[in-house]
């Protein structure tokens, strides 16, 4: 079973992506090869992923919250 620094680490690492995905679909919606549409799905996506880090925080204590922050490298 996964301890929920183990956890979080997957939701960082998941924020992280839709991040990245979203600066790139930014750069195709400048040059009019995107829809707004995704990029408003993608944005959803990373609403859900800091809502669901924040409630996850919300269970550890303060000396949790910095290993985990120190292992995820953020």
């Amino acid at each position: 079973m996964k301890s929920v620094e183990d956890k979080i680490i997957e939701v960082l690492n998941e924020l992280e992506k839709w991040e990245n995905r979203r600066e790139k679909v930014e750069v195709r919606y400048d040059r009019g090869d995107a829809d707004k549409t995704e990029i408003e799905r993608i944005d959803e996506q990373i609403s859900h992923y800091k809502s669901l880090l924040s409630d996850m925080k919300k269970k550890m204590n303060s000396t949790d919250i910095s290993r985990t922050i120190a292992r995820s490298g953020n």
